[in-house]
């Protein structure tokens, strides 16, 4: 794929026969990942190259709805060396205030001087003559379950500046920081002649919507009879946008979606702040996790009284605090099993004020089509439409395939579950890389930064990595685990157990995984980023 112009190796590089020169190292993408990654690696005697497709940093946050907001709160979502400025006082902070915290971050650190704007990576080779032969027979990732082979095994082709011509660059580490959200939406299939291609009027994803400016959303909406397929996030925030655009007389925006999910207009119930449900230490052992013992099999059937009672405690507020029967958007399952599989979202300010005025409808149905007139629904009605707007979501792992060797394509196909990270950054049979960005949590700032300073510690070869046959029974058991408790079992999720999970990266690295500071605070207090400050 495109032509190596030469030279495989670029002004400045230095091959690494028999460990000569520093490792280097390539970073894929400066979003909020990347700019972690760079921070913690930049201090490890390596050469680093960041690749950036996009003219700045932020990755998904560079690009959005002017609405959106952070979705946790401000305190779950801060580095735990930098802190958020104090004039930012608002507990959800607008996407400009997060892009002016990131870009400060970058700054304070000196990130730019790693970063290669504007350089879209393409294609990625893998050395044959490397690696394979050294830890597939031994059972091991990568030599020994080190990250490094003797030689430079990955080869990385870059476009720069929107040339058609790609450079070409050795690195003996990738990290992939791509995400799950951003530039490959997910689009649903539909039988033939009922699909987009029959519908007369516009069709496109929340992705494009969010690219236009202020203005340009503003007349693409105003005056049109829009639908929006969904109902996470970017869904709802698009439905608000529609009807603040068109309040002035125009129509209504409807939302079609198949599934209802519990929302939350704030991270307290009852006046009870949802990390103590299920952010401390004590909630979280009264919950399944992946790998128990029949012994704590047994204690967990003790506390499932506790654990209906907190979930129905949660359920009882939202359906109080929220219109949700009089709109049927009462979920069929309960809190728990919601919140287990990350797709909880903070329904926004106007969502239902909106709604009460006649500028929002629902439409709950199993499945829709197209005519050329609108869509239509599972009992046959057909609602009338300019414009649809599909927000399903993003395929993260099209991404990652995009670009992968063929032969590591092939493995990501192999299993039928999401993607089977060991740790949740190391594919087990993807040697000398790790994937950044997949496991959600309530904070994924805070799932992130931990697990690149896992990283760090890995690269400083501080510890190496069980067997390849051991590392996938560790994920296996979990996507056994995840398919048990919840009906959304698509992605990963950590947020139900992220505690336990941290005490083994704790542990990796030769940490202790108890970070209060007395038995009290450790059991009740909930943890945050803050309390895996680096040692």
């Amino acid at each position: 794929m495109g032509n190596c112009n030469g030279n495989l190796f670029r002004e400045g590089e230095t091959e690494n026969e028999n460990g000569f020169g520093k490792r280097r190292v390539c970073i894929i993408g400066a979003g909020m990942s990347g700019l972690l990654a760079t921070k913690y690696l930049r201090s490890l005697n390596l050469n680093i190259i960041v690749f950036e497709a996009k003219p700045g940093i932020g990755g998904v946050w560079r690009e959005t709805f002017a609405s959106t907001k952070l979705q946790t709160p401000r305190s779950a979502f801060e580095f735990t060396d930098f802190q958020w400025p104090s004039h930012v006082t608002t507990q959800f902070p607008s996407h400009s205030k997060v892009m002016d915290y990131f870009h400060s971050y970058a700054e304070h650190f000196g990130l730019f001087d790693y970063i290669q704007f504007n350089s879209k990576v393409v294609e990625i080779r893998y050395n044959e003559n490397y690696g394979e032969k050294n830890s597939a027979h031994a059972g091991l990732w990568g030599k020994n379950g080190s990250p490094y082979a003797d030689n430079s095994v990955w080869e990385v082709g870059v476009q720069k500046n929107y040339a058609e011509s790609i450079e070409w660059h050795r690195f003996d580490f990738l990290v992939l920081c791509l995400g799950r959200y951003g530039d490959a939406p997910k689009i649903p299939s539909f039988p033939p002649n009922k699909g987009p291609e029959v519908f007369q009027g516009k069709v496109l994803h929340t992705m494009d919507y969010s690219v236009l400016d202020k203005r340009s959303a503003y007349e693409l909406i105003r005056g049109k009879r829009v639908v929006v397929i969904g109902f996470q996030k970017s869904a709802m925030d698009f439905a608000v946008e529609c009807a603040e655009a068109n309040k002035g007389g125009g129509y209504p925006c409807t939302m079609v979606f198949r599934t209802v999910h519990w929302t939350i207009p704030s991270y307290k119930v009852w006046g009870v702040p949802l990390s103590f449900l299920y952010g401390t230490r004590f909630s979280q052992l009264l919950l399944e996790k992946p790998g128990q013992s029949f012994l704590q099999r047994i204690i967990l059937r003790l506390f499932a009284p506790m654990r209906w009672a907190i979930s129905m405690f949660v359920e009882l507020y939202l359906l109080w605090k929220l219109p949700l029967r009089k709109y049927g958007l009462v979920p069929d399952h309960s809190f728990l099993q919601e919140i287990s599989s990350c797709q909880i979202a903070s329904v926004p300010d106007n969502l239902f004020p909106k709604a009460e005025e006649g500028f929002i409808l629902f439409r709950k149905s199993s499945n829709f089509s197209f005519s050329s007139r609108g869509i239509v629904l599972d009992d046959g009605t057909e609602i009338g439409a300019d414009l649809v707007v599909l927000g399903t979501g993003y395929d993260g792992e099209k991404k990652l395939k995009s670009i992968l060797p063929t032969r590591f394509v092939d493995v990501l196909q192999e299993s039928a579950d999401p993607l089977p990270l060991y740790r949740g950054l190391i594919h087990p049979r993807i040697p000398h890389m790790t994937i950044l960005g997949y496991p959600e949590s309530l904070s994924n700032l805070h799932s992130s930064e931990i697990r690149i300073q896992w990283l760090a510690h890995f690269l400083s070869r501080k510890f190496v990595l069980p067997s390849i046959k051991e590392m996938e029974a560790d994920t296996e058991s979990y996507f056994q685990y995840i398919k048990k408790i919840t009906p959304f079992y698509w992605k990963s999720c950590l947020a139900t157990f992220q505690i336990w999970d941290n005490d083994n990266l704790c542990r990796d690295m030769g940490w202790n995984p108890m970070r209060k500071k007395n038995w009290f605070c450790e059991l009740f207090s909930p943890y945050s980023n803050l309390d895996y400050r680096e040692m």
